[in-house]
C-alpha cells in the first residue's frame, strides 16, 4: 500500500504544476485582453479624434462661356466638419450642398480660390486652388510693323477670341476710322497710318476692350504714359 501511494505522490505534484502554469497564461492573457489592449486601443482612438485634421478636395471646372465656371468641394474626413468657409480673392463664395459630402458654387472671376475646413474637434485646414478659366483680359497686340504709311500687327486672344467686328481706330480728327483690311484666320489687321496718333479699339468676344495707341511711327505707346520732360536751357 505506501509503495502505490509513493508512486501516484508525484503525479499529484505535476498535476499542481501545471494548474499554477495554466492560471498564470490565463492571468496574463487577462490582463492582456481586458486591460493593455482597451488601454491602446482607446488612447489611439482619443488621440485620433483631437489632432485628426479636417481633409477636402477642390476641382475647377472649364468654362464652356469663359464668362463663369463651376467649383466643386469633397469633404474626405471621416470625422464631421462643422464649418466651412471659402473666397476668392478675399471675396465670400456662397456654396450649395449637392451631395452628403460635397458642396459646388460659381465663379466669375480668375485669382486664388481658399477654402478653410473646420472639424467637430476644432481642428482646422485650408486648401487652395488657382482658377484661370476665364476669360478677364483684353486681345493683346502682336507683331505691329509699320511700312509705306501702313500699320500691320496682329490681334490674338487665346480664350473667347478677338471679336473682329469690334476693331476700329480713332485719331483728333477722325472719330472712327475702321481698317483697311482684317484676316480673321491669321489675326493680322491693317490700318491708314498719318501724321496723328492712332489709337486701336478691340474687344474679344465676351466684351473685354483694348486700347492702345501708336504714334505715326509705328511705335505702340501707353495711353496713360506722360511725355519725358525736356531739359531747361542753360544760361551761357
Amino acid at each position: 500500500m505506501n509503495q502505490y501511494n509513493n508512486q501516484i505522490r508525484p503525479n499529484r505534484r505535476n498535476a499542481r504544476s501545471g494548474n499554477r502554469h495554466d492560471a498564470g497564461k490565463s492571468g496574463f492573457l487577462t490582463v492582456l485582453l481586458f486591460y493593455v489592449l482597451p488601454f491602446i486601443v482607446i488612447n489611439g482612438l482619443i488621440f485620433f479624434l483631437v489632432t485628426s485634421k479636417p481633409k477636402g478636395q477642390v476641382a475647377i471646372s472649364e468654362s464652356s462661356d469663359y464668362i463663369s465656371t463651376a467649383m466643386e468641394l469633397k469633404i474626405n474626413s471621416l470625422l464631421p466638419v462643422t464649418n466651412i468657409e471659402v473666397a476668392l480673392n478675399g471675396s465670400p463664395v456662397e456654396l450649395r450642398k449637392i451631395g452628403l459630402k460635397t458642396y459646388t458654387a460659381i465663379l466669375t472671376t480668375n485669382g486664388v480660390l481658399e477654402v478653410k475646413l473646420t472639424a467637430f474637434n476644432k481642428m482646422k485646414a485650408a486648401l487652395y486652388e488657382q482658377v484661370d478659366v476665364l476669360d478677364d483680359a483684353p486681345p493683346t497686340v502682336k507683331d505691329n510693323v509699320f511700312e509705306d504709311g501702313v500699320l500691320t500687327f496682329r490681334l490674338e486672344d487665346s480664350q473667347s477670341g478677338v471679336d473682329f467686328s469690334s476693331i476700329s481706330g480713332c485719331d483728333e480728327d477722325h472719330p472712327e476710322i475702321l481698317p483697311l483690311s482684317i484676316d480673321r484666320s491669321t489675326g493680322l489687321v491693317s490700318f491708314a497710318l498719318k501724321k496723328e496718333n492712332l489709337t486701336i479699339k478691340a474687344k474679344d468676344k465676351i466684351g473685354n476692350e483694348l486700347h492702345v495707341t501708336f504714334t505715326p511711327q509705328g511705335e505702340s505707346i501707353d495711353e496713360d504714359a506722360q511725355p519725358p520732360a525736356e531739359d531747361a536751357d542753360t544760361e551761357s
